[in-house]
């Protein structure tokens, strides 16, 4: 406490408030007055507990008297209250567990030079519990689809990448997030996990043995009451971990459930701690299993709420040898992965405790689900193209159902995930022959050029659901180039009826779809003509077509009733539609004479109808493919082998690869880069699905040979990427 003089320029940091004394029209003549200021605070300190209290301030003097604030500091003053002569503060309780001060002026209207000076302090308040740390296992996720356990046994996590895995930036929790793709329950998984083996670590098997505490925060993307899928387990035969059962399973519905293998026999005992909390898709859960060895009871916890309770006296059993690990994305088994997950896993720990109710508590409160809204996403049939150059004000377009008006789409960069955009998104509903909803999401400056990765989510009502990652190359000049598409066959199935393959009319359904396109296959006769079919026989004989002569065959018929199409035929059918190209496979004989007897015929009857131009040509056999080329010098010719290098198949003079993505482009896709770099073409066969033909859009090839022509058309039509107008 102090008496003295204040310089006016002080009252500027201050609240004044006049006491009603004060409140005339007067202008008060400086003079000699009486002015002293007394309060309930301890003199010697000025503190009051962290609990709070009222202090009560009096004022003796014969004039007028102002009281004034210090906002700057004291902001958690309540309203001052003035009765008479006296001034009264509540002070509230300290919540933070910091001491805090204010300072509370009194002046002398009547003469200035006169004031009193307080300063009011309140201990701090009690430091708050903090929620336990993780001993034995903490995951933290990076954006590069790897883990680290930043726990202190610092435990390896193996990670098994894949494309049903993704990682990346929430906004909520402030971390990075793993996300799966998996096929819920799906078993025999090597890739698109992560593990943790934990039983060669002595002290890790310890802390779990002694009675542990696990906990997760997941997040189910759909649910499939018939199959039991686990986000982070280290079940196989014996272990602990976690998974939602199956429908009925243990009498429940397909619950969230806490399973402990403990046994007081040595043999396998599963102790079934059911949740009855069924996951909704969108909801994000924070799960709690507790095995207390000593109380002999296993319980589970959800959203920081004990959900259910079972006996489980003995010791743990764990899983069987070769599969003694922690699994995140399913559950452990012997050289691969089981019960796949799909949905989120946002974070995963193991403690060596049995923790209390109290301590989960502070778990839930820390892993910040306050105000946590769920979100029902349901999406499916998602399409978007990846590896695509785009440019600031294009638009690109996520088809699928499951989008509403007012979604957004957010883009993370893998490099950098705190630098991320969310782009408005037009919403198109599906309507006449489009079956599938779209988001046009109009792309902003700022994209950093050259090619980048980016994770792309769906946001609605401030929550996100993953889309999967797409690649950009920003450009001043984007263009999208898409393949041709080649009939497998001709086209037999994708709706057609009264077809099959290698026919005359799948040759003509293709020619009306207007395609680049038809393929089929040939083989030579032992009398040398060539004949339209795929195996070494006629379905329905057992006659080898290169061992028969063509009397023998000639009325052998398809499956749609035409009888075994020659070559002529096939080419009197071809040479209808100038437009469309034929692909002449020229099947691998029995011998090289054979396959030269067959090049030798075909080519013949190709330039005995003129045909020169209008047939390119495939084979697997590689001599084959250099006596085409030395043939037919104008038409393509492409190798299916898969296992030459672009480069070497460029020096043979070779027009390019025709190779099968699942087994060989999907493995070396940098082998598209390397057969255009090299002057040459790149096909991929046989590409069926709707993702796979993405695929194959993404990885830049010229064609696409399929047995679903129609399809592929469609999807070729749509447009995923456009420019701006």
């Amino acid at each position: 406490m102090k008496k003295g003089f204040l310089p006016v320029f002080l009252f500027t940091a201050f609240a004044l408030a006049l006491c009603p004394s004060c409140n005339d029209d007067e202008t008060a003549e400086w003079k000699d007055v009486d002015f002293s200021v007394t309060s309930n605070l301890t003199p010697e300190t000025g503190t009051i507990p962290y609990e709070g209290g009222t202090v009560v301030f009096t004022v003796t003097t014969g004039g007028k008297w102002t009281y004034a604030i210090d906002q700057s500091k004291t902001d958690w003053f309540t309203h001052p209250t003035v009765d008479g002569m006296t001034l009264a503060i509540l002070i509230p309780e300290n919540t933070v567990s910091r001491e805090r001060s204010g300072v509370v002026r009194f002046i002398s209207v009547s003469d200035p030079t006169l004031a009193e000076e307080f300063t009011i302090t309140q201990e701090p308040g009690p430091v708050p519990p903090e929620p336990p740390k993780a001993d034995l296992l903490d995951v933290v996720f990076h954006a590069d689809g790897t883990a680290e356990d930043v726990s202190p046994l610092r435990n390896e996590v193996l990670s098994y990448p894949g494309t049903a895995l993704t990682c990346y930036y929430h906004d909520v929790y402030k971390r990075i997030v793993t996300n799966y793709t998996h096929t819920p329950g799906q078993g025999s998984r090597k890739d698109s996990y992560y593990r943790v083996d934990y039983y060669t670590n002595e002290t890790f098997k310890q802390g779990l043995d002694d009675g542990h505490t696990l906990e997760v925060v997941l997040r189910s993307n759909r649910n499939d009451g018939t199959k039991e899928y686990k986000p982070f387990s280290a079940h196989e035969a014996g272990g602990t971990g976690f998974l939602i059962c199956k429908e009925g399973q243990g009498g429940h519905p397909a619950c969230i459930t806490f399973l402990p293998n403990v046994s007081t026999t040595g043999k396998s005992t599963w102790r079934w701690a059911q949740s009855d909390v069924t996951p909704e898709p969108g909801r994000y859960y924070h799960v709690v299993g507790v095995w207390d060895k000593t109380a002999e009871k296993a319980y589970i916890y959800v959203d920081g709420q004990l959900k259910g309770t079972a006996d489980a006296p003995g010791e743990l059993i764990h899983a069987k040898d070769g599969a003694r690990w922690f699994a995140l994305g399913g559950d452990s088994a012997v050289g691969s992965m089981g019960n796949a997950w799909n949905g989120e896993v946002v974070l995963a720990r193991v403690f060596d405790d049995a923790l209390t109710g109290d301590q989960i508590a502070l778990l839930y409160q820390d892993a910040a689900f306050a105000g946590q809204t769920p979100v029902e996403f349901a999406l499916s049939n998602l399409t978007y193209l990846t590896r695509c150059e785009i440019g600031a004000g294009y638009t690109y377009t996520v088809y699928g159902n499951g989008f509403a008006a007012g979604d957004k789409v957010k883009f993370t960069s893998s490099a950098n995930v705190t630098a991320a955009f969310t782009a408005d998104a037009a919403f198109t509903e599906a309507s006449g022959d489009n079956t599938l909803q779209s988001l046009a999401v109009t792309l902003p400056a700022g994209i950093p050029a050259g090619t980048g990765r980016y994770f792309m989510a769906l946001v609605r009502n401030g929550s996100q659901y993953p889309l999967g990652t797409v690649e950009f190359t920003v450009c001043d000049n984007p263009s999208v180039s898409m393949p041709r598409i080649i009939a497998h066959r001709g086209q037999h199935q994708d709706g057609v009826e009264n077809s099959t393959e290698n026919s005359i009319a799948a040759l003509t359904n293709a020619q009306k779809l207007g395609i680049h396109g038809a393929e089929f296959d040939v083989w030579i006769t032992a009398d040398d003509v060539p004949v339209i079919n795929h195996n070494t026989t006629v379905a329905g004989s057992d006659l080898r077509i290169e061992e028969s002569a063509y009397a023998q065959i000639r009325d052998l018929t398809l499956a749609n009733g035409e009888k075994l199409p020659t070559l002529d035929a096939y080419l009197e059918q071809g040479a209808k539609d100038a437009s469309m190209k034929l692909i002449c496979e020229i099947k691998t004989h029995s011998s090289a004479a054979s396959n030269t007897r067959a090049v030798n015929a075909v080519v013949a009857a190709v330039k005995a109808k003129s045909m020169e131009t209008r047939v390119d040509y495939i084979a697997f056999d590689y001599e084959v493919c250099k006596q085409l080329r030395a043939a037919m010098p104008a038409a393509g010719v492409q190798y299916l082998g898969g296992d030459k290098a672009p480069a070497e198949v460029a020096a043979d003079k070779l027009s390019g690869i025709d190779y099968q993505y699942s087994t060989v482009l999907s493995k070396k896709p940098e082998w598209v880069t390397e057969a255009h770099a090299g002057g040459i073409e790149v096909n991929a066969w046989t590409v069926n699905s709707t993702a796979d033909m993405m695929a194959c859009i993404a990885l830049g090839v010229d064609y696409i040979t399929t047995d679903n022509p129609a399809t592929l058309k469609k999807l070729l039509e749509t447009p995923f990427v456009t420019a701006p107008k």
